[in-house]
């Protein structure tokens, strides 16, 4: 291993070589090559980070003293203008001017569903809607009973809202729409994740239900289908089917339906895809520097090497990461692997 001496370096890990000749690597190389290497540039940047992966942020801190000495990542409370890295969800914006915006990791809308000694709920969008607007206010409802043969629901009162914190609902309505053939109002409501009394149903976020470990309804997709559960590998194998435009630094996502769902690495078969995803967003903010460019590849970096795990969001899948991080990377000395 080998470290460069001036302000600007490249920890090498293995046999590789960095060349200014080479032609582009695809996106993918490039992002398998990142777990070789670290791309160490002097000086501290800040970065902020919502709630849901703050908590892994002084991992960041510590991890990359030891990678890169004289290179830090401080994390910050607030966001400001200064703060060079924000992380934030998909309703927010950067404060500041940003001259780079890429996915940094996943979340999702669910339902959050508290009932004594179930654990398995399925609902349908046709269902959902009703419940909304008040044509279904019992657990025990006979369409409730269809969508759930295998178990008795409760005789119990349905009581629902929208969780002040979820968010961005729109993958969400979305994907009620596309499966009921029209709009569903998924708005108002009392029940709140605070008291989660029985028979609550909460409108929220995979990540503050799996905070809560609350049970969350798996939405059926089709007449006398299971439902599909929101678990990290239906919201993997969802997030395959974005597509992707990069325009001026900044990756554009959007949602295609129609679009082939990829299995999450070490599954052969991709399961339904879990389809109310959401992004959390990395920016970089104020003047564009290899600096703040290198303390961005790090971190997407780490999300492979698995420190989103010790929060309840999910990591990106290899195609997004890799887009995001040859977008953070521009002007950065890229690793090639050395010829044999």
């Amino acid at each position: 291993m080998k470290r460069s001496l001036g302000a600007i370096g490249l920890v090498l890990i293995g046999s590789l070589t960095l060349t200014a000749c080479d032609p582009p690597m695809p996106p993918e190389v490039l992002a398998s090559l990142a777990e070789q290497t670290y791309t160490c540039v002097e000086g501290d940047t800040q970065v902020h980070a919502i709630d849901t992966v703050a908590s892994v942020a002084a991992d960041w801190q510590f991890s990359v003293e030891a990678a890169c000495p004289g290179m830090t990542i401080t994390p910050s409370i607030e966001a400001s203008a200064g703060t060079a890295l924000q992380i934030f969800r998909a309703d927010a914006i950067a404060v500041g001017t940003s001259f780079s915006e890429v996915p940094f990791a996943l979340d999702a809308v669910v339902l959050a569903v508290s009932l004594a000694d179930i654990t398995n709920v399925n609902l349908s969008a046709d269902a959902i809607g009703k419940i909304w607007s008040g044509e279904i206010t019992n657990w025990a409802d006979p369409e409730l009973a269809k969508l759930n043969p295998n178990f008795e629901l409760p005789d119990v009162a349905i009581s629902f809202g929208v969780d002040s914190d979820v968010g961005e609902t729109k993958s969400f309505l979305d994907w009620m729409a596309r499966l009921a053939g029209r709009e569903i109002a998924i708005e108002g409501g009392s029940a709140n994740l605070e008291d989660f009394a029985e028979g609550s149903l909460v409108l929220t976020k995979y990540s503050r239900a799996s905070d809560l470990f609350a049970t969350t309804a798996g939405i059926v997709t089709e007449e006398g289908g299971d439902g599909v559960i929101p678990t990290m590998e239906t919201v993997l194998t969802a997030a395959t089917m974005f597509k992707t435009k990069t325009e001026n630094g900044k990756v554009a996502l959007t949602f295609d339906p129609k679009a082939k769902a990829i299995a999450p690495e070490g599954i052969a078969i991709a399961p339904i895809p879990y389809q109310a995803v959401t992004l959390i967003t990395l920016a970089l903010v104020g003047e564009d520097s290899l600096k703040t460019r290198a303390a961005a590849r790090y971190l997407l970096r780490q999300d492979s090497q698995g420190s989103l795990g010790l929060s309840s969001v999910i990591a990106l899948p290899e195609m997004l990461r890799a887009i995001s991080l040859a977008t953070v990377s521009v002007g950065l000395p890229q690793p090639t692997l050395a010829p044999q």
